[in-house]
């Protein structure tokens, strides 16, 4: 399974985040920078240059904004529930995973 780490220590803004993630999943110019647009491109797929299977690994979390943060977060748990109603719907599983570690490798 291919990985994609992201190192989060210069982030400052939400933009920041969806800026790295999308840049390193081959994201369009016109993809959005919010919660659904990241469970379409990612769990639902034919968007984005990468496709299943991938994880993707933030580091360096510690030290973000809040609002940053929590954004992170959010992703993190809407992709899950994401992967959930994909199986679900689907009958079979689509493997893109998403972790969050707050110190640096």
């Amino acid at each position: 399974m291919r990985t994609i780490d992201l190192d989060a220590t210069l982030w400052s803004t939400v933009d920041d985040f969806y800026r790295a993630l999308l840049s390193a999943i081959g994201a369009p110019e016109w993809h959005g920078h919010n919660l659904n647009a990241l469970v379409d491109s990612m769990i639902w797929g034919g968007i984005n240059a990468v496709e299943p299977p991938y994880e993707v690994k933030i580091f360096g979390t510690s030290n973000l904004p809040e609002e940053t943060r929590t954004e992170i977060e959010l992703a993190e748990r809407a992709l899950a529930g994401a992967r959930d109603e994909f199986l679900m719907r689907n009958r079979r599983e689509v493997d893109v995973y998403f972790s969050i570690a707050p110190s640096v490798r």
